[in-house]
């Protein structure tokens, strides 16, 4: 299990900064779509992913499994346990993924109201292209549950 923190509005400052590599197998995404109903051809079958997007070397990863690996850095990396997600509104992506690409995610503070924290996220491929982006609100972890977490995880 990745090392997780837990941070309070009180340890954040806009402007801070997160970045993580995801990379996806053919395994995740087949668990993926089994498990969100996600039939889409072109998650399971080359030749389909083939016709929607000309050149692409695999299947394509489905979005939201991209979008709920983002979410779980929110809840484990930055700002980390106890954080709770309210919207998270991404992009269309401009090229797709393939399973054993990786991703570069770059999270971003740029709003914190109160326990209210706004974060822009970034996508780029292994060569520092764009992929997509999105906005996401989040209501951060509060000093009960900071101290909580603190005794639980030493």
């Amino acid at each position: 299990m990745p090392k997780t923190q837990c941070l309070t509005p009180a340890l954040l400052a806009v402007g801070m900064r997160h970045s993580a590599k995801l990379s996806f197998t053919r395994e995740q995404v087949e668990r993926y779509c089994a498990l969100s109903g996600d039939h889409n051809a072109i998650h399971r079958d080359l030749e389909a992913a083939l016709l929607r997007f000309p050149g692409v070397r695999d299947i394509v990863v489905p979005g939201g499994l991209i979008q709920i690996s983002i979410t779980g850095l929110f809840g484990t990396e930055f700002p980390g346990d106890g954080c709770l997600g309210l919207a998270f509104v991404p992009e269309r992506f401009r090229k797709p993924v393939c399973p054993g690409d990786e991703v570069l995610v770059t999270l971003e503070l740029t709003k914190i109201r109160g326990p209210l924290l706004e974060v822009d996220v970034t996508l780029d491929d292994d060569q520092g292209n764009r992929l997509s982006s999105a906005k996401a609100k989040l209501l951060a972890a509060d000093d009960t549950y900071r101290q909580w977490w603190v005794t639980h995880n030493g």
